[in-house]
């Protein structure tokens, strides 16, 4: 059953219910528990995150430039290399590493219109969107996806999912129960070719109703809907149980803390690098000297007689800025499972030794698939209530809904795959149709078209050989299908006496 949020709002504090908010009402309790300072801060954090992950965040080390340097020649020189000094990702390759749910396809499945159900997640590209979900989960901790109807400008309708992060939403909890949450903020970004008066900028979902919000949280009123979906089609899920404010807190801002703090050593590194010489020093009376004269190794300066010329090395250990950067990410990624040796590429002499250094990410895997066989049967159900309503084409049944997770493991060579493959065929476990099918990405037709030809072709090259061997064979000698019987000891042979004549 489903209530509106402004009937859910209205509870008492004893628990009994009270009158219903209005749409001012909605905005006021909105401004003053959504609009805080302590949510702008989470959004603008989570923002890093996806900047970083994405190989941006310039104007944020920039900043940290600003707070670690205070002379304004020194944070240019240092600034300069900002851009040139993101050449190594740890957020993202540890993120990449851990999320390895969905690094095989899963197989998800309905009772009914089963056929439909495949059709509609080949053209959401499931697979690929629940990888990409993944790593967003292990980056931020908390995620939140939706199906909808996309319409085109020609009118025609197309299914798509939609993902949104702590970076760009907000919950709205009950007001007595920290822990339940009855609707959700969601980002809005238009850019309309023409100015209107109220530019949504955030959207309300609920089980219920949707209405668009301004900057400032006020309802549009115009926009408000009951949608009569049945469910809320923002599903969210989380690495952890359900906790007051429903966000994670600040879990990951350690992989953020280690990216910063890589980056920075490397535009040290590459600062000083560029720093690394020896700066010449003249002494003596100057006043003839040359101005503007290039110091550098590919030439030399003049400099007139009564002056003296020594040097100073201006440059520093840059084995410094590497050895620290390593600290860093070996002992962050521990935090992750992931050993000095792995996250190295060390000590790796094949890929069963690999397999067991990431025994502990496997484990982190399975504990993974727990939330998310929850959330995928959640976002089922959306996806069922979506397509029911807006695209009528693609409707499904979720009942009977299940969902087996690909497994991974070390790439085996083609050798093995075809030892394992027969002696799986000899179990009873598969055929030759099913591997043909996985070995070479064919549909079952074509899988079983290949079979016919293989064995015709076969059958022709057995043929071929038979009779080739048969007329190649000469007189007297044996062929393959007449093999030459043994003499007995009373026929003569070539020139032999009998044992008659012998005798």
């Amino acid at each position: 059953m489903t209530v509106s949020i402004l009937r859910a709002l209205g509870v008492l504090p004893s628990g009994q219910q009270g009158p219903e908010l209005t749409l001012g009402e909605l905005g006021a309790y909105l401004k003053d528990n959504c609009g805080t300072l302590d949510e702008k801060g989470r959004n603008t954090r989570h923002c890093i995150r996806d900047e970083l992950y994405r190989d941006g965040g310039t104007a944020h080390m920039e900043s940290v430039i600003d707070k670690l340097f205070r002379d304004p020649a020194i944070r240019k020189l240092r600034k300069d290399a900002v851009p040139h000094a993101r050449f190594n990702n740890p957020l993202k390759r540890i993120v990449n590493e851990i999320s390895t749910v969905y690094a095989e396809p899963a197989e998800r499945h309905v009772a009914d219109r089963d056929e439909t159900y495949q059709r509609l997640l080949e053209e959401l590209r499931f697979d690929e969107q629940m990888l990409q979900a993944s790593r967003l989960l292990n980056l931020h901790r908390a995620i939140l996806m939706a199906p909808r109807v996309r319409v085109r400008p020609d009118g025609t309708k197309e299914p798509v999912l939609d993902t949104a992060t702590p970076a760009n939403a907000r919950a709205i909890l009950h007001p007595n129960d920290p822990c339940m949450v009855l609707g959700w903020l969601i980002r809005s970004y238009s850019r309309p070719a023409k100015m209107q008066l109220n530019m949504p900028a955030w959207t309300l979902w609920t089980d219920y109703e949707r209405v668009q919000l301004r900057e400032d949280l006020s309802p549009i009123s115009e926009s408000y809907v009951a949608h009569e979906l049945g469910v809320n089609p923002w599903v969210a899920v989380s690495l952890g149980p359900p906790q007051a404010g429903f966000w994670p807190g600040e879990e990951g801002e350690d992989l953020v803390a280690a990216h910063v703090a890589i980056w920075l050593s490397n535009v040290l590194l590459i600062k000083e690098e560029k720093s690394a010489t020896k700066v010449p020093v003249v002494a003596g009376d100057v006043s003839n000297m040359a101005r503007d004269q290039m110091a550098d190794t590919e030439g030399g300066f003049h400099a007139p007689d009564g002056t003296s010329i020594d040097t100073i090395d201006m440059s520093m250990d840059l084995e410094m800025f590497q050895k620290t950067a390593d600290h860093i990410l070996e002992h962050v990624a521990q935090n992750y499972g992931m050993s000095a040796a792995l996250i190295n590429q060390q000590g790796v002499q094949s890929a069963e030794a690999r397999e067991l250094m990431r025994i502990p990410l496997r484990e982190l895997r399975k504990h993974q698939q727990v939330p998310l066989r929850r959330f995928e049967r959640e976002l089922a159900t959306a996806l069922a209530a979506v397509m029911k309503s807006d695209l009528p084409e693609y409707a499904f049944e979720v009942d009977g809904w299940r969902i087996k997770f690909g497994e991974s493991a070390a790439p085996l060579s083609r050798k093995e795959r075809l030892e394992l493959f027969v002696a799986e065929r000899t179990a009873g476990t598969t055929d030759t149709v099913e591997y043909l099918m996985e070995e070479h990405d064919l549909s079952e037709d074509d899988a079983r078209k290949a079979l016919v030809k293989h064995n015709a072709v076969e059958t022709f090259r057995v043929e071929l050989m038979r009779d080739m061997l048969a007329l190649s064979a000469a007189p007297g000698q044996p062929t393959p299908a007449t093999p030459q019987a043994q003499p007995s000891a009373t026929e003569p042979t070539d020139g032999a006496p009998t044992a008659t004549e012998h005798h």
